[in-house]
């Protein structure tokens, strides 16, 4: 097939998809959500009786989940099959017909859609009853940690000012390209602002790199854990050992006893389930990746910690484990950024919520008065908080 059919014919089909790509773009300028999109188109392409979709809607737009369940409609129409794996359980009522659940690679049983309640399904994932999904913990919040007065990039946000203090949960919400992650890039020196000021401990800082970031005392679990957190031929190991090699080298030499009993004990902590720590990262589940590269900034000890979509992929289980983690970072003393799309997770782990709409800065919610409702009216610039 010549160059101009193909185009012509991936044109037609993000047409009919209402997906709006350039068939000549390159994969890696696409964002993540994009790249999803591109994924799915490619499966319809195929005209196959049966599409397997793992986990489509981990970095799309509400908008594009709603788009893709209506494709997903229309193919069950024309007699298309699909297997839909998911740990986001508000999109099983939607668009399935039976639902089956796996745990620890075992086989747990198969349910009707519509003859399931949610708690029911969580004690099929998890194995145990939960009656409280978030738990926060109180905990001292004490000085600014982290100041950021006026930071811009052009093109991406600006004039963005916050603080986050010792102890406290503050929450970054807003539509995908909103501007959240860039900001958080920003401060942790991945692509340097144009203009404005980072203060930390209360020393105004000049980072430029992530190593000055980290030096800082901040770590950065970025929302892309196969793509820019992870180093996949890797072990589980080196994974959670790379930010902090220096601390394990003398003489030129690694103290690989101490190697393995800090990262022995941090499986321990976070329930990484390995088959050991020589184990390649890459065959272990979503949620077990995710804790050792939480490990990782743990073995660093950050006084600032941003995480970027902490629990993105992962199963219930794994995402109660990360929440009590954030708590307990919380209460010594930490200060910690969580950057989600999921409006229950941040205002169930924040103390306080800051809203993106359009690279700017919308407002902020206290704990107490922010609602799901709130920050979709900031986020999608209808209102103007202070």
């Amino acid at each position: 097939m010549k160059q101009r059919e193909m185009e012509e014919n991936t044109r037609r089909l993000f047409e009919r998809l209402e997906i709006d790509i350039d068939p000549r773009a390159k994969m890696i300028d696409l964002s993540i959500a994009h790249t999803q999109m591109v994924e799915i188109a490619k499966a319809i392409s195929r005209q196959a009786k049966l599409i397997i979709m793992d986990e489509p809607t981990s970095a799309i737009t509400e908008k594009e989940v709603q788009h893709l369940f209506s494709i997903i409609r229309s193919l069950k129409k024309e007699g298309v099959s699909m297997i839909y794996i998911t740990h986001k359980m508000e999109e099983l009522a939607q668009i399935t017909d039976e639902i089956t659940v796996l745990r620890d690679g075992k086989y747990v049983g198969t349910r009707p859609s519509d003859r399931i309640s949610k708690e029911h399904l969580i004690e099929m994932m998890v194995g145990r009853e939960l009656h409280h999904v978030f738990q926060k913990k109180r905990a001292d919040i004490g000085e600014v940690v982290l100041a950021v007065n006026r930071l811009t990039r052009a093109g991406k946000f600006a004039d963005v000012s916050f603080e986050v203090r010792r102890g406290e949960v503050v929450g970054f919400a807003g539509l995908m390209g909103s501007g959240r992650t860039e900001v958080m890039e920003s401060v942790f020196g991945i692509v340097p602002p144009d203009s404005g000021e980072i203060v930390v401990k209360g020393r105004k800082t000049a980072i430029r790199s992530p190593r000055d970031a980290i030096r800082c005392g901040m770590g950065f679990l970025t929302e892309d854990r196969k793509g820019t957190g992870l180093f996949l031929p890797l072990s589980v190991q080196d994974n959670m050992i790379t930010v902090n090699i220096d601390r394990y080298t003398t003489c030129g030499f690694l103290n690989a006893g101490q190697i393995q009993a800090d990262c022995r004990q941090q499986c321990e902590q976070l329930a990484i389930k390995t088959p050991s720590l020589s184990q390649t990262i890459k065959y272990l589940s979503g949620g077990n990746q995710q804790k050792a590269l939480l490990a990782r900034w743990l073995l660093h000890d950050p006084d600032i910690l941003i995480l970027d979509e902490p629990t993105r992929g992962i199963d219930v289980g794994a995402k109660l484990e990360i929440y009590q983690l954030i708590a307990d970072l919380a209460q010594k003393g930490k200060a910690i950024v969580v950057i989600s799309s999921e409006l229950p997770e941040i205002l169930g782990v924040s103390d306080r919520v800051i809203v993106m709409h359009e690279g700017r800065k919308m407002g902020e919610l206290r704990r107490e008065e922010a609602t799901q409702e709130k920050i979709m009216q900031l986020a999608t610039g209808e209102l103007i908080a202070s």
